[in-house]
C-alpha cells in the first residue's frame, strides 16, 4: 500500500482565526454555497464551466508529458473540486492527492474515486500546512481570491518545500484587478502585484468561453523557490 501524501483523514479544512482574532473560515463558506448553488452554472461539472471536457482537453493530452519531463511522482491538486476533467488523465506512475476546501465535494469524491494512489483531503490553500510534493497544481483558483489572498497562497505554496507549481494565468499583459472572494477576473502573475518570473513552461487551455475573449488563459509552471517567500507579508509581492 502506498503512504497517502496527506497524513489523517478526510476531514474539515482549517478555521484559523488571523492575527485580529476574527474568524477566517468565510473562503469555506463562501465556495460551498458556490458548490451547493452551482453558482457558477457548469453543465457536467459543479467545479463551473472551465472544468467541463471540452475546455479540458488539451490539459488532458498535455499533462501526461509534463509528469514525464519533470520527472513528477507526487502531485498535490488544489483545488481537486469534483474531479471530473482530471479522472480523466494518465496519472499512470503518480500518487495524486486531491485536496478541496469544502467538506461535501471532498467526502463524494472519496467515495466514488478514491483508490490506491489516489486520496482526497480536506485543505484551505491560505492556511492549511500542505505536503511536500514533486508538483502542486492551482487550476481556476487564484482567480477566485482578492489580491492579498492570492499572495497568501503562493507563499503558502512556497512554504510546503514542493519542487513546482502549475497554476493559472493568462499570458494577454492584464491588468491584476482587486475582487471580492469568489468573484472572477482574470490573473496574469507576471504583472505587479506578484512580479513572478516567466514560467518554466505554458500550457495554453485552448480557452473557448465567451467568445474566445480568454484564449490567453493558460497554465504556468513555475519552480516553488521562485515564488514569493511565506515569511514576507503580501504586501513584499508588490
Amino acid at each position: 500500500m502506498r503512504t497517502p501524501i496527506i497524513r489523517g483523514r478526510p476531514g474539515t479544512a482549517s478555521t484559523a482565526r488571523g492575527d485580529d482574532g476574527n474568524d477566517r473560515s468565510a473562503p469555506g463558506d463562501v465556495f460551498g454555497a458556490i458548490y451547493r448553488r452551482n453558482s457558477w452554472g457548469g453543465y457536467s461539472s459543479v467545479s463551473g464551466r472551465g472544468s467541463g471536457l471540452d475546455q479540458t482537453r488539451r490539459l488532458i493530452r498535455l499533462l501526461p508529458a509534463l509528469f514525464r519531463t519533470y520527472d513528477i511522482t507526487t502531485v498535490l491538486d488544489l483545488p481537486c473540486g469534483d474531479f471530473h476533467w482530471m479522472q480523466h488523465v494518465d496519472r499512470r506512475g503518480v500518487c495524486y492527492a486531491g485536496a478541496d476546501i469544502v467538506p461535501e465535494l471532498v467526502a463524494a469524491n472519496h467515495a466514488r474515486h478514491a483508490a490506491p494512489g489516489t486520496e482526497f483531503r480536506c485543505l484551505d490553500l491560505l492556511r492549511d500546512p500542505l505536503p511536500e510534493v514533486d508538483l502542486v497544481v492551482c487550476r481556476d483558483c487564484l482567480v477566485h481570491l482578492p489580491l492579498g489572498d492570492v499572495s497568501r497562497a503562493l507563499a503558502n505554496v512556497r512554504a510546503s518545500g514542493s519542487r513546482y507549481l502549475l497554476t493559472t494565468t493568462f499570458t494577454g499583459g492584464r491588468i491584476n484587478v482587486d475582487i471580492e472572494t469568489g468573484g472572477w477576473r482574470p490573473l496574469d502573475l507576471q504583472r505587479p502585484p506578484f512580479h513572478l518570473p516567466p514560467p518554466l513552461r505554458v500550457l495554453r487551455e485552448g480557452c473557448t468561453e465567451f467568445g474566445g475573449s480568454y484564449a490567453d488563459k493558460s497554465l504556468g509552471l513555475w519552480k516553488v523557490v521562485d515564488l514569493p517567500h511565506p515569511q514576507c507579508p503580501a504586501a513584499c509581492a508588490r
